[in-house]
């Protein structure tokens, strides 16, 4: 770990929010719970990811809401935890979740 002090903190990062909460759109039909319907409909995916750059598809189908079971298995730990790392970001920005299995 490398501790920086306020001085050299201050410039290198600013975190901007890019707009407001309010400004969000909402989506049509959004719910928490899927109608029977829908989770009838629902499949996902199964990734394999052995290289970080294999994390855009991962995005790709989050983004295009369908769900994605990440096999981490053909990674080394690093690059694992980097897949997971920004994965749980799209995740979060797309207002969902995670689940180990």
């Amino acid at each position: 770990s490398h501790d920086v002090t306020d001085e050299q903190w201050e410039g290198l990062a600013q975190v901007v929010p890019l707009r407001s909460s309010d400004a969000w759109p909402s989506w049509p039909g959004h719910s928490a719970l899927p109608d029977a319907e829908t989770a009838s409909r629902r499949r996902f995916v199964v990734l394999r990811v052995n290289v970080f750059a294999d994390a855009r598809e991962v995005a790709e189908t989050l983004m295009a809401q369908i769900p994605v079971l990440l096999d981490l298995s053909g990674a080394e730990s690093e690059t694992a935890k980097r897949v997971l790392d920004f994965s749980s970001g799209v995740v979060f920005g797309l207002g969902s979740g995670m689940h180990r299995v």
